[in-house]
Parts: structure tokens; sequence; C-alpha cells
């Protein structure tokens, strides 16, 4: 796909669309002067190994001892090419707005792409074009350093895939990607890998709510992949179909008002099952010695039909994800993986389940959003031949 930069290759224009990141890899292309390089610290508890260069992105491995504390194991090194224009006051504008800044778009994707916890802190030194090339340090401290709460005296990862084993920088491929999407993707996908980065904060000490932000960020990439399918009339159609024809029948451009007013509500469950079967992963390929699930399409539709039920529940009713899929998973030192599911009915908390209606545990769905995710990323990718470096 063309970027909005090709078509005015002597300037910037003057509002540029999509993540800064996206944008900034885009004024790197187009040759754009270099402002400046800063360096910022990513803080994770993984073991990291390797190193990365994407573009303008340099990862830099810290050398950080794999010992389970939160500590800056990559250094960013962002060179920046764009800044933010002056704001236009004259209207509410949020199209770019996640609620972080630059470097944390490329420490979610980075997230994303090693699932892994990655948070991004703030500038520790800054490079300036004809200044000192050694750089000039920095302690401007505007935000908090992460942590990582650990519930129970005896802690089982609830994430176990996210915590163990090493994690090489050489899976950010996809991050390559990145400046040949649309805008419009490329604004969805920073969203879902936010969406994705903080649950793993979360789950080891508020796993309800990781429940809900997994969901959330499968429903965002959910919902511009299919944007790009339907038009909102035939998803209006679709979903309410006695609906269209009265209101067709009574004023045909009402049913087209009512199709772009509440283009992005219809059919909302249908649109997440099928985005996610679509892009699902195969069954892993290291599986537990029993509480396994069935990882066909039908029994999948299954399970996930339950926690988009779960996920309305905690939502409009207040009903938290039930706590048993909220659980560590079980396993055994010799067992290639941990249990995938539930084992057995459940009472906890003042709930009580049977085995049916807990099919799930939050590792195995964060497996399943996370290689969703990857899969819809790498699929955008453009056809050999057609990539800019």
């Amino acid at each position: 796909m063309d970027s909005e930069f090709d078509s005015q290759p002597s300037h910037l224009p003057t509002r540029e669309r999509g993540p800064s990141a996206y944008v900034n890899w885009a004024a790197a292309r187009q040759q754009r002067p270099l402002l400046r390089t800063d360096e910022y610290p990513l803080y994770t508890d993984a073991h990291i190994v390797a190193e990365a260069e994407h573009g303008p992105y340099r990862f830099l491995n810290a050398i950080a001892m794999p010992n389970g504390t939160v500590r800056p194991a990559v250094i960013l090194r962002y060179e920046l090419y764009w800044e933010f224009p002056y704001p236009d006051f004259s209207r509410t504008d949020a199209e770019r707005y996640h609620g972080g800044t630059p470097p944390d778009e490329i420490a979610a994707l980075a997230s994303l792409a090693l699932g892994v916890r990655f948070r991004a802190g703030d500038s520790t030194r800054e490079f300036i074009p004809e200044k000192d090339p050694k750089g000039s340090p920095k302690a401007w401290t505007t935000r908090a350093l992460p942590v990582l709460t650990l519930s129970g005296s005896f802690h089982r990862w609830v994430l176990p895939r996210v915590a163990k084993g090493q994690h090489s920088l050489e899976l950010l491929q996809p991050l390559s990607i990145l400046p040949d999407l649309s805008p419009p993707a490329a604004m969805s996908l920073v969203r879902s890998a936010r969406l994705y980065q903080d649950p793993l904060w979360l789950a080891e000490s508020e796993p309800a709510l990781a429940w809900l932000l997994l969901v959330s960020a499968l429903e965002t990439a959910a919902l511009h992949w299919r944007t790009q399918q339907e038009e909102p009339l035939v998803r209006f159609q679709t979903a309410k179909p006695d609906l269209y024809e009265a209101l067709h029948k009574l004023q045909p451009a009402m049913a087209g008002w009512v199709a772009e007013e509440f283009k992005d509500t219809f059919g909302s469950t249908r649109r997440f099952l099928d985005f996610v079967l679509n892009f699902r992963p195969p069954e892993p390929q290291e599986r537990p010695r029993w509480g396994g699930i069935d990882w066909s399409d039908t029994a999948l539709e299954r399970i996930l039909k339950t926690v988009y039920g779960y996920r309305s529940k905690a939502l409009h009713a207040g009903q938290p994800f039930p706590a048993p899929m909220c659980s560590a998973p079980y396993t055994q030192p010799d067992w290639p993986a941990p249990t995938e599911k539930p084992h057995g009915d459940a009472s906890m908390s003042g709930g009580v389940w049977r085995e049916s209606d807990i099919p799930i545990l939050l590792h195995t769905f964060e497996y399943i959003t996370r290689e969703t995710l990857l899969n819809w990323w790498r699929a955008q990718a453009p056809e050999e031949g057609g990539r800019r470096a």
C-alpha cells in the first residue's frame, strides 16, 4: 500500500494520519532530516536474547540477568524524523489517540510480537545531529516504573508462557510490515497491541480484568477487518434484516442513515467469532497430558461464544469472568505443557460452575489472542516486490 507521503515528496503534509511510529517511519523513508535520536528503556521480566533493527527503530539488548524481576532489558533507540504538528483546536480530534506516547506504540507492538511484558520508560539519552556524538543523558521522570504484582503466597504463573523461557528479538520481524499498512490499519494494529500489552501486566494479580482487555484487543482488530470487507448497509441488512426491511419500506434513505450511524455495533458477536476463526492459530505443538481443549473449529466457536457471553456480563452486569477461568494452569515437571482448561466442576468466591461452563483458561486464550492478532498482522503484508525499504 502506498504511504500518504508518496504523493508529496517535497514536504510533509499538514495533518498526517496514523500512529506516530508509523508516520515517523514514513518520514524516514522519504529521507526527511533526522531531528534527534532518543533512547528509551523497555522494562520486562522476560529473558530477552538477540538484537534487532527495523527502520528507524533499533532494539539493543541490555544483557539483563534473567532473575524474574522487572528491569530494563532492552534499549529502544528511536530515530525521530517527525513530531506532532501544532494542534488545531477548532474541533475535537482523537483519530490517533490510544493513551500512550510514540515509544509506547513500539513497546506494545514488541510485546505482541514476542508475547512478553514490555513497558517503555522515559528517555535516558538524547542524540542531536551536529552535537556531542556520545549523546546527552536525560533524567526527565514523568512516569512511574512498571511493577508486576503477584497474588498468593505460593505463586503459580497465570500466564506461564509469558514469564518463562527465552524470548528472541528476532521475533520482531512483523514490525517490518508496519510502514506498508494503510493509516487506519496501522492505527487499529497499535490499539490492538496496546490492549494486548496491558493484560499481560494485570494477569497475575487481576486476571478478570485481563480477560476483558484480551477480548477488546481482538474486537478492535475485528472491527477494522470487518469494515474493510463490508459496507455499513450490508452489515445492517445482515445483522438486523427485519428492522432493515421495515426502515427501507418506510424510507429507503433512513435505512442508510441508521446503517452509517450504528455501523460499528451491528453483529458484534458474529464479527468477533468470524475474525478469530479466520485468523485462528493451530493447536499448540506441546500439549498437556490431560486438560486440553478441542481445537476443532466447531468446538473453538462454542468456547469463543461462552467467552464473549462472559465478556458481556462483565461489562453490562458487573459479573466478573468465572474465577476458575482466571486461575493458574496445572502442570507437572515432566509435562510438555500445562492444562488448557479448568478440570472438573468448581466452586470459588461464592460462585458454582459446571465444567462445561468454564471451557478455557486465561493462558490458553492469551495464546489464541496473540497468534490471531499476529496472523492478521502478517496477512496485511504487501505482495512480494511491493514492499519498500
